[in-house]
């Protein structure tokens, strides 16, 4: 990153008008409102290629763009101490990154660092521009302010579950987050990426996949994670990713039935 930007971001093409076309259709948030709102948009915003490691935001450095993912997964971590973070939270089809602006737009230094797990697309729009277009999007306001109640539920839900939850349920618990986060049960992330973001050692890590993998439940390569049995690894979790799913669907998925 460069003088606060975010580095590393590729714009690809666009069709005539600003139409990003599939992009659009796989973010679920941008699903859930009118076509009218969606062209405004689409209008000022970019198609970029997400590239994994890439850093879309440095902590307490202003946020110049609101991104929304149309595949890839991106994680939130706090700070907790001199360079080292630990995640809060994930973000890929079904969210947004920039929620702070919406929430405290005045605030030039928001805290968290928002970093590309897996490489995927979005549409990037400038935060000054998306701003002064939400004030005249009503739906997308409402969707926004709904998915950034599920952030606080699934961040507070996650340090509930950190403090009581074994190694191998919280693991569980995030791998169900990020293939529903994905739409994909293909993660390509390794056990070293694993333990920095749950900030648990790699050997513990690599100790739960292993268990999952004799058991069935996933299939370990060294760069990537399939789930091979999702009602086992289900299982093997605690109930705390229901509970983010079921507030998911409470408060976008009945957005997306409508």
């Amino acid at each position: 990153m460069q003088d606060g930007r975010a580095t590393g971001l590729v714009p690809t093409s666009i069709a005539p008008g600003g139409r990003v076309g599939p992009l659009a259709a796989r973010n679920k948030l941008l699903r859930c409102i009118p076509k009218t709102e969606l062209t405004v948009l689409q209008s000022i915003g970019t198609h970029v290629e997400l590239k994994p490691r890439q850093v879309l935001h440095h902590w307490r450095l202003p946020m110049e763009y609101v991104y929304f993912l149309g595949s890839g997964l991106v994680s939130v971590s706090a700070k907790v101490e001199a360079g080292r973070f630990v995640e809060a939270w994930l973000v890929g089809s079904e969210g947004m990154i920039g929620a702070p602006c919406v929430l405290a737009p005045e605030d030039p230094m928001p805290p968290h660092r928002r970093v590309v797990q897996v490489g995927g697309a979005a549409l990037r729009i400038p935060t000054p521009a998306f701003l002064a277009a939400l004030d005249d999007l009503g739906t997308l306001r409402g969707v926004i302010l709904s998915y950034i109640n599920l952030v606080l539920f699934q961040t507070s839900q996650a340090g509930a579950c950190n403090s009581l939850h074994s190694v191998k349920q919280r693991l569980a618990r995030w791998l169900l987050v990020a293939a529903n986060a994905m739409d994909s049960g293909e993660l390509p992330i390794t056990h070293a990426v694993l333990a920095q973001l749950l900030g648990i050692r790699r050997a513990s890590v690599s100790e739960c996949l292993e268990a999952f993998e004799q058991a069935g439940i996933i299939r370990n390569t060294r760069a990537a994670i399939t789930l091979v049995d999702r009602a086992q690894l289900e299982h093997s979790a605690c109930s705390c990713s229901g509970l983010i799913q079921r507030e998911y669907d409470r408060q976008i998925g009945r957005r997306l039935r409508a």
